[in-house]
């Protein structure tokens, strides 16, 4: 699983200073906090979806889904369009309206031949949620094969009055400085989908072996389960 680290029960946790923090900030591209209407454009045929799962626990909803590009070029800002439907077929939720947060309407960055797990946890929702579909579109081409190479530390994960959390480090194992990197995680059990998570780190800084500690809140329950995490530079 390209950039996916399997969790031990060590945790590494680390912190940027302030002065990183604030050169993060001038030499990253910011990725929008909100973004337009979603519009998926042409079919995407080079990206493969499997695993989707709809997941409860506590009140909340995620669905989690795992992305593989099996085309022999990167992939970037690829649309995600995710339909949850209740009783009778109904959609009860989708994430196209303006507004929503980039990382939940689209993927950053697949690489060739990879790939990677993405998680919508703000599903919302009165209703009873029955099932959920992805639908892929397309991005817009690109030359570049150089991106930016993210990795996760070993981290720890903890249970305690119905809620499950994990804790882990970013890593930045190249010399480009990130902002808002979504980090994307699931739970597998016998090969299936237990619980799921996301986190969003606000800056990463432009030095290698640079790390961030960041929390995920599951939703499901991981307990006995693998972790795999999915971190996701942008591509610009």
């Amino acid at each position: 699983m390209a950039g996916c680290g399997l969790l031990s029960m060590s945790a590494a946790a680390c912190q940027s200073t302030e002065q990183e923090s604030a050169k993060i900030a001038g030499e990253a591209k910011a990725a929008p906090a909100a973004g337009a209407a979603l519009k998926l454009g042409a079919p995407n045929h080079s990206v493969h979806v499997s695993q989707v799962t709809l997941l409860s626990d506590a009140g909340r909803l995620a669905v989690a889904a795992k992305l593989t590009n099996t085309s022999s070029r990167a992939q970037v800002g690829v649309p995600l369009l995710v339909s949850v439907t209740g009783k009778g077929g109904k959609v009860i939720y989708s994430n196209e309206a303006a507004g929503v947060e980039a990382s939940l309407q689209r993927i950053a960055l697949l690489r060739a031949h990879q790939s990677a797990w993405w998680v919508d946890d703000q599903v919302l929702t009165s209703q009873p949620a029955l099932a959920a579909k992805l639908r892929v579109g397309s991005g817009p081409r690109t030359r570049s094969s150089a991106y930016p190479e993210l990795a996760t530390s070993a981290g720890h994960s903890v249970r305690e009055a119905g809620i499950s959390t994990l804790s882990a480090s970013l890593v930045n194992h190249s010399s480009t400085g990130q902002s808002k990197v979504p980090v994307f995680g699931v739970a597998l059990r016998g090969g299936r989908v237990v619980a799921a998570g996301r986190a969003v780190i606000a800056a990463l800084p432009a030095r290698r072996g640079a790390s961030v500690a960041f929390q995920i809140v599951f939703v499901g329950n991981p307990t006995g389960a693998t972790v795999e995490l999915s971190p996701v530079p942008s591509a610009g």
